[in-house]
């Protein structure tokens, strides 16, 4: 391995959890674990051809089985649709291409993303698996003994949403995209730090709460997660800003709702519409919250497949609904005032 001197390390800027050294034959790309950040997760060395190295990825990849909407909506995004072989769960993935591609036999549906159909996988015979990874899944038992290289997107659990954003460097690299990814990024960060700095010229800080009840519990963002910290960039006073965690935690509704019955704002997701009544319809104490609501219809809007790696696009929606004294102007309206 040391064959080729010394690397060049890509300064990360916002992403604690990826570290890219760059040597003069390959890359080698490291990923904390961000469960237990003494550990690695998985580490990966990018190389052109074939050199027996461990955790050796031969890049540009050429055919990816990629599990995320989001992920597959990034490559559309470089332009490296071609590379999409294989797909899981298409009916949560709303790009027509990818649709004409299944119908047409170009993409292979693998099925379900926690138990993919292991044989589909076998015949696509893909140069990776693009997967997310979660805590205590303890491993990928045949998926892993395949010897296919697996690719973990952990994106998901910086803890900040440029971190989040970041990581489109790691993926650009794995489809011969460095340079774009790297201006794409530089784009991103300008955006966002200029919406930022217009956000903390507000002068009040609407209280905000999100999302509704499932299954008993209210999961509520962290602090420290992606989500918690573009609420109070966007100059909300986020009313969960005090749980722990870069991911999301399961409350009691009793204990949301304490909090919820001073806020001004409340911010729901939902795979299609809603109404009011449909949202405080199963939980009738719901309907004491005084909070204005804005959904974001996931089937429609784009959130999941274009906000992780453009959380400026968020931003400036959310500083749009907070404070519209500001006059921001955006591209695109995620979240939309419920009438």
């Amino acid at each position: 391995m040391h064959e080729d001197g010394e690397g060049d390390t890509i300064p990360m800027r916002y992403a604690h959890n990826l570290t890219i050294v760059e040597y003069p034959n390959y890359t080698r790309v490291t990923i904390r674990n961000p469960w237990d950040t003494t550990k690695v997760l998985n580490s990966y060395t990018l190389v052109k051809e074939k050199r027996g190295l461990k955790g050796e990825v031969v890049v540009p990849l050429k055919n990816a089985a990629v599990f995320t909407s989001v992920h597959s909506s990034l490559l559309m995004e470089l332009g490296c649709q071609e590379c999409i072989g294989g797909v899981c769960e298409p009916e949560y993935i709303h790009i027509p291409y990818i649709h004409k591609r299944l119908k047409e036999g170009g993409i292979v549906e693998l099925g379900n993303g926690m138990e993919p159909n292991l044989e589909r996988i076998m015949a696509l015979q893909p140069d990776v698996i693009m997967l997310s990874p979660f805590e205590n899944s303890g491993g990928y038992g045949r998926l892993e003994r395949m010897g296919i290289p697996i690719i973990e997107c952990a994106e998901y659990m910086e803890s900040t949403p440029l971190g989040r954003a970041e990581w489109i460097r790691f993926y650009g690299r794995l489809f011969g995209k460095a340079e774009m990814v790297d201006s794409l990024f530089l784009q991103t960060e300008r955006s966002y730090l200029q919406l930022r700095e217009q956000a903390s010229k507000a002068k009040q800080k609407p209280r905000l709460i999100c999302e509704t009840p499932q299954s008993g519990y209210w999961y509520v963002p962290g602090g420290q997660s992606t989500m918690g910290v573009l609420y109070q960039d966007a100059g909300a006073d986020y009313l969960f800003h005090d749980i722990e965690g870069s991911g999301s935690t399961a409350l009691s509704i009793e204990r949301v709702l304490d909090r919820a019955l001073t806020a001004q704002v409340w911010l729901i997701k939902h795979h299609g519409k809603l109404t009011r009544e449909q949202i405080v319809q199963d939980v009738p104490a719901l309907r004491n919250i005084p909070a204005k609501i804005s959904l974001c219809d996931t089937f429609t809007s784009g959130f999941y497949e274009e906000t992780p790696f453009h959380p400026d696009l968020l931003l400036g929606n959310l500083i749009q609904i907070l404070h519209p004294e500001l006059g921001i102007q955006v591209k695109k309206a995620y979240f939309c005032p419920l009438e």
